[in-house]
């Protein structure tokens, strides 16, 4: 019993990484369409900027807000560069530009801090004893991040202005262009949001993961896999279907074989595509619904 509730409580942590990235999916896909298959850099971006402002001498809760940051302005200036001037393009073209972005930030990552793995130090170091469980303090941080960063869009889209436009765009964009809202405007906070949660993502985890130049594919696919399980378009399902992978996969790797961890997320999602494939596509507004 207390090897299984090892394997879940590691695998929640886990999974709330998983849904935080699955988040930055729904926020783009809800709004514009997109399926931005950079996600997943976001994470990494800020995962290496926080480790290197931190050995630049800033304190580690002052590098993970400027990583948080850095990585908002750059995800709002990627889609104002890259993906605003092909706006009414086919899915292809908006598939081949995000994982041109995913590319060119890899390999900049790559140049810049090198094919070693780095991490951020654990915001709290040691371990817990909770009943016989062995619980690191980095897996709490994790999973109270994810509440955060749920109740903080809550409140956002709930009782802010800028909020309920942005459902709107979500809901019905014929009807929110009529009444003046900027599909242009709603499509940029899309990609700051996603950037966000993203940031948060790759900052928290990264003591966990540890961070190198292909750390954001790992996270973007398990992303993408949390958020399919919602159909792209409920944030809440986002999240719970990266608690339900994290957990899946650490029962899978304990009680099966460690190396299948990875396979399960690719199987959940191939049973998605075949049984429900409306459902990972298709638009249906629910990022409303926090």
């Amino acid at each position: 019993m207390i090897d299984l509730l090892q394997l879940v409580v590691a695998g929640l942590s886990t999974g709330a990484a998983y849904g935080l990235v699955g988040v930055g999916f729904v926020a783009i896909h809800s709004v514009t369409g997109i399926i931005n298959l950079a996600q997943g850099e976001f994470a990494m971006v800020a995962g290496f900027v926080a480790i290197a402002l931190l050995g630049a001498g800033f304190p580690l809760a002052a590098a993970a807000v400027a990583a948080v940051v850095t990585v908002a302005v750059l995800a709002g200036v990627i889609e104002r560069v890259a993906v605003a001037p092909a706006a009414g393009s086919s899915a292809v073209v908006y598939i081949m530009l995000t994982l041109g972005v995913s590319t060119t930030l890899k390999a900049t990552a790559l140049l810049v801090a090198g094919p070693q793995p780095r991490a951020l130090p654990a915001f709290t170091p040691g371990v817990l004893d909770l009943g016989g469980v062995q619980v690191r303090p980095q897996d709490l941080w994790i999973l109270v991040a994810t509440v955060i960063a749920a109740a903080a869009l809550y409140v956002f889209l709930e009782r802010t202005t800028t909020g309920r436009a942005f459902r709107a765009c979500a809901e019905q964009p014929v009807a929110a262009r009529l009444v003046g809202i900027s599909p242009s405007r709603m499509s940029t906070l899309s990609w700051v949001l996603a950037g966000i949660v993203g940031a948060v993502a790759g900052v928290v985890s990264s003591p966990v993961f540890q961070t190198d130049w292909n750390i954001g594919l790992f996270l973007g696919l398990k992303g993408f896999v949390a958020a399919s399980m919602g159909g792209l378009a409920s944030i809440p399902a986002a999240i719970l279907g990266g608690l339900l992978l994290g957990v899946v996969e650490r029962l899978v790797a304990g009680y099966i074989s460690s190396g299948l961890q990875d396979a399960v997320a690719f199987f959940l999602l191939i049973i998605l595509l075949v049984a429900r494939p409306s459902g990972v596509f298709g638009r249906t507004g629910a990022v409303a619904r926090v």
